[in-house]
């Protein structure tokens, strides 16, 4: 008989001392990018980097937000119309995600005020004055403007370190202020949700279920390579992101399991 329903069906075991331990692992593994030397900027290192950072981005997550929720739902133990449940869970995230966004970028960094480590660095070889006369510029636009003029202008183009022209492009996009990591905050909070939702419903292949942490450290790890954020920016981004992916996944479990109940399976 085809069940017609929407309501997902709790399958597989609930494994709470494996999510903790791969929590815990990931938060040391961001905290462990202290210890990792400068890499070359204009090398297929720091193409990687800026690939895996672009993977965690404002086009990349997004991507990975669809796949998620497609890969979970129509692979999980998810009974009757998935097509609803897909696209419930997907207006739910984006809208969180979205949300989580404006107030990192609007509150919580101007708030901190933390300057981003590349534009230490640039103050450090005389590009630009200073760091407190640059973030003294009311707008990223203004920064961004600025910083591209003196790229562009002698002698503080000679003092540049040597770039990819992507990430070039990055530094010069990246001037608003850092803590914390609107990248790994952004796909820690996702990888999380996925993470705890997937080992609820077994999403498959199940070996998947272990992969989103992982893919958020390594946005993490990219995000310091580039210079764009320090250890405590990206650990803060980790940790808030796990705080608030628990938060959200405990949500959406209560909605899933309660709409199970009320359909009577």
């Amino acid at each position: 008989m085809t069940q017609s329903f929407d309501a997902p069906a709790v399958v597989g075991r609930w494994r709470p001392g494996w999510l903790s331990l791969l929590m815990a692992g990931s938060l040391l593994a961001l905290l462990a990018t202290a210890a990792v030397p400068a890499i070359n900027l204009n090398s297929s290192l720091s193409l990687a980097a800026w690939a895996v950072s672009a993977s965690g981005g404002f086009v990349g997550t997004p991507v990975v937000l669809v796949l998620g929720v497609a890969w979970l739902t129509f692979t999980g133990g998810f009974a009757g119309r998935r097509r609803s449940t897909a696209l419930a869970l997907l207006a739910s995230l984006v809208g969180v995600l979205a949300a989580q966004a404006w107030i990192n970028e609007r509150v919580v960094k101007p708030a901190f005020g933390t300057a981003r480590p590349h534009i230490r660095e640039l103050a450090n070889l005389g590009v630009i004055r200073s760091v407190e006369a640059f973030y003294l510029m009311d707008t990223k636009g203004k920064r961004t403007e600025e910083l591209g003029h003196l790229f562009n202008t002698e002698p503080a183009a000679s003092r540049i370190p040597d770039l990819h022209p992507l990430v070039r492009a990055h530094w010069l996009a990246k001037t608003g202020h850092a803590f914390p990591s609107g990248h790994t905050l952004a796909t820690v909070t996702l990888a999380t949700v996925f993470t705890v939702l997937s080992s609820r419903f077994g999403g498959r292949p199940h070996w998947m279920t272990w992969l989103f942490l992982p893919w958020s450290v390594l946005v993490g790890w990219s995000r310091h390579l580039l210079r764009v954020h320090s250890t405590t920016d990206i650990c803060g981004g980790g940790l808030a992101g796990m705080i608030l992916g628990l938060l959200i996944a405990w949500m959406l479990l209560q909605w899933l399991e309660r709409r199970s109940v009320e359909t009577g399976h």
